[in-house]
């Protein structure tokens, strides 16, 4: 092999083979400046040539001793397939040289004698094609990857578009499940309304004191869980369309509880229970919604009423826990089934126990009130034996 100057480093590569030594000496002296040149006297050492250098055009005597120029490109044709072959021959082998062209193991082929200026045309000519071949081929190459990757983005957004669309879907059958039961949840109530309001309205004259305040009395309750339900849906749907913004303030947390029984006493009390506080913390500051978790305690002060028997108890537990804040609301109810603790935190799910004294419920506060806690960054969780009674327990972290 040739010793080659630095500044050739990044020029092509010819391989040049045969075994006059003369010829090869030659070749380097006119290419030496052009290309990285590299010598060999047989097959077998060009062969080494190509296995060590990244060789782009090969130049080759025919008649060599070990094999001719022709049988060593069919050698290295499929290990090198981007490599031009050209070929020196002499006149008595052009019939030899013609067919291995048409069979494309050669690119040209260079008769001795040749001319210098002959040869130099030829090599330029193979190192321009060299360059359109491997330039094609890393178009095609880029061409592949970039249909494989449009191929993936188009996978990808499909599959994305698949699973919006199932989201969709679901959404609408859930919103036309709200509306649907809103609507008969309403139904009911407006039309007991109406029917009183009828009565008063036709037969006031011919009815006592009382029945008028009886049947005003059915309106009212009527009409009260009528506007609860369309609050409870109003909240339930901004909650589920994402607008929902906590007003954090401090907030002195125990007298806040304290306050905030005091609002359900009066249900309690039509049933003789009683609400107790314990708490074995003091009256500690922290950040919450202040509306927000009054909404949470109301409702699960009110489902504990609302489903307990007469002359029971109700405790409000608060401690601190792992720096949570934990509240637990304890019943002595009816509970709740174990299969039916799973769904109870979903909009519009009821149990099979049913109010003590025939209170209405909507079924959208249990899913409010976890809603609620989970923007607090908390969670809730249920404990309940069927015969015994309730706990709801919520955290909140400091």
């Amino acid at each position: 092999m040739s010793v080659m100057d630095k500044d050739v480093q990044d020029m092509y590569s010819l391989l040049v083979i045969d075994d006059e030594l003369e010829i090869t000496k030659s070749i380097f002296r006119q290419f030496r400046k052009k290309y990285k040149v590299f010598s060999a006297t047989s097959a077998k050492e060009g062969m080494a040539i190509m296995e060590n250098e990244h060789i782009q055009v090969v130049l080759s005597d025919q008649r060599m001793p070990e094999m001719t120029g022709i049988d060593f490109f069919g050698i290295i044709k499929d290990k090198y397939p981007d490599a031009l072959k050209l070929l020196i021959t002499g006149y008595t082998d052009i019939e030899a040289v013609i067919g291995a062209i048409n069979e494309g193991q050669i690119f040209r082929y260079i008769t001795k004698p040749w001319h210098p200026d002959e040869l130099d045309s030829i090599l330029k000519e193979a190192f321009e094609k060299y360059e359109l071949i491997t330039n094609n081929r890393k178009l095609l190459r880029s061409l592949k990857d970039t249909n494989l990757l449009l191929e993936e983005k188009v996978k990808f957004r499909t599959a994305e578009l698949e699973s919006m669309n199932i989201k969709l879907t679901e959404l609408n059958k859930e919103k036309n499940s709200y509306i649907g039961m809103v609507a008969h949840d309403l139904r009911n109530p407006i039309g007991t309304a109406l029917a009183f309001s009828d009565i008063l309205l036709n037969e006031y004259d011919e009815l006592s004191k009382e029945e008028h305040l009886e049947y005003l009395g059915y309106i009212n309750s009527t009409c009260s869980f009528s506007m609860n339900l369309i609050h409870d849906f109003l909240d339930i749907s901004k909650i589920e369309a994402g607008i929902f913004d906590l007003n954090l303030t401090k907030q002195k947390y125990v007298s806040f509880v304290h306050n905030n029984v005091k609002l359900n006493e009066l249900q309690a009390k039509k049933k003789n229970q009683t609400i107790l506080i314990s708490s074995n913390i003091h009256d500690i500051q922290f950040s919450f919604d202040k509306n927000k978790i009054e909404q949470v305690l109301n409702n699960l002060l009110s489902n504990a009423v609302k489903y307990s028997y007469h002359n029971t108890k109700i405790v409000i537990d608060i401690s601190l826990s792992d720096n949570n804040v934990v509240t637990r609301i304890i019943d002595e109810g009816q509970g709740i089934p174990d299969h039916e603790h799973t769904n109870l935190f979903m909009p519009f799910q009821t149990t099979s126990v049913k109010p003590t004294s025939d209170e209405k419920s909507t079924g959208l506060g249990l899913a409010i009130v976890r809603k609620i806690i989970e923007a607090h960054k908390g969670t809730i969780t249920l404990a309940s034996e069927v015969g015994k009674g309730s706990v709801f327990t919520f955290k909140i972290p400091l």
